[in-house]
């Protein structure tokens, strides 16, 4: 009898063993899955965000003219081929008779723009020299042309009163100026 107790408890502690065993079994993939799924997650997410700022950098402008800048700038016979001329003061005018026509006119288009030195100036946050062109109004210069860096010799050697004729591009009216970035002389 000591023998069948013996078996029995024998075939009772396999039974245990191989519940426990499976459950031990079912855990440790309940666990893989978890960590499947956040790493997974972890990945999404990373690649959103990573997304996210890429996308946020590539609409700034900072990062446009740096990427510009880096590959030797715009190519200057396509910018000229393509400038639409315009005086500065034209140019003003019709940005004050109707900004959204204006827009669709000149932003981020090519302009050749023809005027008068008013002034050369420093931008204040980015330390960048701009020239300032004068309107029909004397006491009013909101023209500015900001140049490219190869430019600043001749920027430097401006007069008021010359007449000068630019190629940039059109960033449209800001706060109280039309501006022209990434120009240069004609």
């Amino acid at each position: 009898m000591s023998d069948e107790k013996d078996q029995k408890v024998k075939d009772g502690v396999k039974k245990g063993v191989s519940v426990v065993g499976k459950a031990v079994k079912w855990v440790l993939i309940a666990i893989l899955l978890i960590i499947v799924v956040v790493v997974a997650y972890s990945c999404y997410t990373c690649t959103s965000v990573t997304k996210a700022v890429v996308d946020v950098a590539a609409d700034s402008t900072l990062v446009k003219d740096a990427i510009r800048d880096a590959k030797g700038g715009e190519d200057k016979t396509k910018m000229t081929s393509e400038a639409i001329a315009v005086t500065a003061s034209d140019l003003y005018k019709a940005y004050e008779n109707n900004a959204l026509r204006a827009d669709n006119t000149y932003k981020g288009k090519y302009v050749r723009v023809t005027g008068k030195v008013s002034g050369v100036d420093q931008d204040l946050l980015t330390k960048k020299p701009y020239v300032k062109l004068m309107t029909d109004n004397p006491y009013i210069d909101l023209v500015h042309i900001y140049f490219k860096e190869t430019e600043n010799s001749k920027v430097a050697n401006l007069d008021e009163g010359q007449t000068i004729t630019i190629v940039g591009n059109c960033e449209g009216k800001r706060v109280m100026s039309v501006d022209i970035k990434d120009s240069f002389f004609e």
